[in-house]
């Protein structure tokens, strides 16, 4: 059978137009690779409706802005109450007020302590530019900083050997030249610190810390791995292929698919982060397998008999499958679509453009390359000389065996699916060698955490924030927070008005405790915020328009589940205890906590499409619906066994590994149908099932053999990523492809094998012969 007749195509008459037409949609979708943007922002992680987002921007806009640079000081000398290290401290304050868009700068040093004296109110620095720290005055410092709730396990240890210097950031953006300009002036003033206290240690954490190592992460993986996994392909294939003209057209073809892909993107405006800078490495992967069986066939019949219209016969023999392969592949990415996260979205968007791509260059470019090249291999395949021989032995005589064997194997692992439970901690994005993760750890352990949440409370029936019985109330509200284990901090404006209260009557300790009327509160307030320096206002703690209070809760570095297990019992707790009060909560870590929970649920309808559209695919090529359900089961299996290895070897599902169910059924789907494909084809001819099977591993075998391990090695290499959302998704991915192979080769010829023996079970040939 020509390719003429089957297809209206006909290379090896026109191949100059095959090769340079598609380059033309190439150049067309590259040229919006100009229009790419990175977004280091966290923000971008979350849809713009999105409930926790919509409360958090809430916050933003009624309190001053949130987002934090934390620099970490532990002084060589082991105090942070030493003249060096204070002096060290005042020196840092000054520079980080220079930080890009700051708008605020906490420090022990510039602490406000009140003071006092008769009737008048007194508002300075802890340490004041012009105290001299003699031994006397540090003492003083010290025994008030260790008692002062609003420092100690904020700004203090309770050991007071490390303290921290905190920077509040207001960006007009979200470019990552803007996080970059606030990272470099941190490490400007962590050099002088080191330069005024040589030995002491500096750690660099925070939101902002944490979106430019989001950054940083992608830019590394684009940087690195993009060229090992080229050349792993580079290598692989002129070995495996034994044809380097043949390899040379592959990667013209994953290099072209990858432009266009990433162009596209440009043009539907995407704008990449961590999860969509990958795009390009998913693709290069993903498009060698496409361009495998065309490189193989033409190949295979270059060897055996090498003339003018083999390019023709080989895209005939492939056509039906690749096409319907292209399609399952396109609807696995597509499917990402469901996803709460829109990085994610971003990413299925270019891969499906990407190996839309690369099927159509498989078809057109790539055997218009092979046939002007004249590629012919230089010896038989290693693939079809060692390993098919075996398998076909295997599969042929010890088909039960087989069978019971792999197919036991996957689905004794699948029953420890349930071992895993849904959970993120956040910090773990990022692996132990980023500097981000390192300070984090080491803050969370030393001095405090990163982890926050945020809530603006109001009173039904005040309109003042500081109305005393919702005083007395915010007040109960912390020391029951500050019971709770998760729990580091808590911030409210309780602890200055009592401290001020305290101040104002004579310093006794039982004065501390909360004005007794909204009047003298108020008052109390205006004598304040009238003495505080510039940038120190009370705009953190209390809203623009005065009704409302924020409290804000610091966390230890805890798991999504706890974050969100507090949560309710801090809603619950308010509920029962609070009624009255109107409350908005949130903050970016509990944004992230919630967004995780969202994602599974709305990616399991995202995986039941999947396998809707992918059956009804497979039904078309084998000419039954049933049977499309029915090769599902090769490529369903291998998901659920990898599923249940994680369940016994890791136990949690994070972010990313809710996507990896109907991408891989994509993926995973497209050896399946070339493999029963071609079987149908040699029973539609009259093979026996066993002279079948052969001819089916003798034609597809190598390049199913090929393209799985070098979409598991692509996928794997993707698993040594530092962000634990592509390295997850990248070892998971990897891992089903490599078991999927082994279905695809062993269980699903064996199981092929037994039937045909086995006359009164139903078979699949039998079926596909009706």
């Amino acid at each position: 059978m020509t390719q003429t007749r089957t297809s209206g195509l006909n290379v090896a008459r026109s191949p100059w137009l095959f090769l340079l037409l598609p380059l033309l949609l190439v150049l067309l979708l590259a040229g919006g690779l100009g229009q790419l943007r990175f977004n280091v922002d966290y923000r971008v992680f979350f849809s713009p409706d999105n409930p926790q987002l919509v409360a958090f921007n809430h916050l933003q806009d009624n309190f001053s802005a949130s987002e934090k640079l934390l620099l970490v000081y532990t002084p060589s000398s082991g105090s942070v109450f030493t003249k060096n290290s204070l002096r060290t401290i005042q020196a840092a304050t000054d520079e980080l007020w220079k930080t890009p868009y700051s708008t605020r700068v906490d420090t022990l040093t510039n602490f406000q302590r009140t003071e006092a004296r008769g009737d008048e109110l007194l508002v300075d620095n802890l340490v004041p530019d012009t105290l001299t720290l003699s031994a006397s005055n540090i003492h003083t410092i010290e025994q008030f900083a260790r008692q002062e709730p609003m420092l100690v396990n904020r700004l203090l240890s309770p050991e007071a050997d490390v303290t921290g210097l905190l920077v509040t950031i207001n960006k007009p953006g979200h470019s990552p030249q803007e996080a970059a300009a606030i990272v470099a002036h941190g490490h400007q003033v962590e050099a002088l610190i080191q330069s005024m206290d040589p030995g002491a240690r500096v750690d660099l954490t925070g939101m902002i810390m944490m979106s430019n190592t989001f950054s940083e992460s992608a830019r590394t993986d684009m940087a690195t791995l993009l060229p090992i996994m080229l050349l792993i392909v580079i290598l692989g294939l002129g070995y495996l292929l034994q044809s380097w003209k043949a390899t040379a057209g592959i990667v013209l073809v994953i290099l072209f698919s990858a432009l266009g892909g990433m162009g596209a993107g440009g043009w539907m405006g995407i704008q990449l982060s961590s999860p969509s800078a990958i795009a390009p490495m998913v693709i290069l992967t993903i498009a060698v397998a496409h361009s495998v069986h065309i490189a193989n066939t033409f190949l295979r019949l270059q060897w055996s008999a090498p003339c003018r219209g083999n390019v023709d016969r080989a895209i005939a023999d492939n056509l039906r499958p690749m096409l319907i392969a292209g399609v399952t592949t396109l609807v696995g990415f597509v499917t990402m679509n469901f996803s709460d996260v829109p990085p994610y979205h971003d990413l299925g968007n270019i891969v499906a453009v990407g190996v839309t791509l690369a099927t159509l260059l498989s078809l057109t470019f790539l055997p218009a390359f092979l046939h002007l090249s004249g590629a012919v291999p230089r010896q038989e395949l290693l693939v079809n000389r060692t390993l098919v021989p075996l398998l076909v032995k295997l599969v042929t005589r010890h088909s039960a065996l087989t069978l019971l064997f792999v197919g036991g194997s996957a689905v004794g692992l699948s029953l420890f699916i349930g071992n895993n439970t849904l959970n993120d901690e956040f910090v773990e994005y990022f692996d132990d060698s980023t500097h981000f993760r390192v300070s984090t750890d080491y803050t969370d352990e030393h001095l405090t955490g990163i982890y926050t949440v945020e809530y603006a409370i109001s009173r039904a029936g005040s309109s003042s924030a500081v109305d005393p019985a919702l005083l007395q109330e915010l007040d109960a509200f912390q020391q029951w927070l500050l019971q709770q284990p998760e729990v580091r901090h808590v911030t409210s404006i309780s602890d200055t008005l009592k401290q001020i209260n305290q101040n104002m009557n004579g310093g006794r300790p039982q004065e501390y405790r909360l004005p007794h009327s909204p009047d003298l509160a108020a008052q109390y307030l205006l004598m304040y915020e009238m003495s505080l320096p510039f940038g120190l206002d009370l705009s953190d703690r209390i809203s623009m328009d005065r009704r409302a209070t924020r409290v804000v809760v610091t966390l230890h570095n805890i798991s999504s589940q706890d974050m969100l297990g507090l949560e309710s019992r801090i809603n619950q707790h308010i509920k029962t205890v609070f009624p009255q009060w109107h409350t908005t909560s949130s903050s970016p870590m509990l944004m992230f906590a919630h967004i995780g929970q969202k994602n599974i649920k709305s990616m399991i309808i995202g995986v039941l499409t999947a396998l809707l559209l992918i059956s009804l695919a497979l039904g078309m090529v084998l000419g039954s619906v049933r049977l499309g359900l029915l090769s599902l089961l090769p490529n369903l299996v291998p998901i659920l066994a990898v599923f249940g290895l994680w369940g016994l070897m890791v136990g949690e599902l994070g972010l990313s590994m809710a996507l990896v169910g109907g991408m891989c059924l994509g993926v995973v789907v497209d050896d399946t149908v070339h493999f029963l494909s071609r079987y149908k084809k040699e029973r539609s001819r009259g093979q026996e099932g066993t002279q079948a099977l052969e001819q089916v591993l003798a034609h597809a075998g190598a390049p199913i053999i090929i393209t799985s391990v070098l979409l598991a090695a692509g996928f794997l290499l993707l698993g040594s990523s530092s962000f634990k959302l592509n390295s997850d998704m990248g070892n998971a991915t990897g891992l089903i492809i490599l078991l999927a192979l082994l279905f695809d080769l062993l269980a699903l010829p064996a199981w092929l094998a037994w039937s045909t023996r086995a006359r009164t079970t139903p078979s699949i040939e039998t079926a596909a012969d009706q």
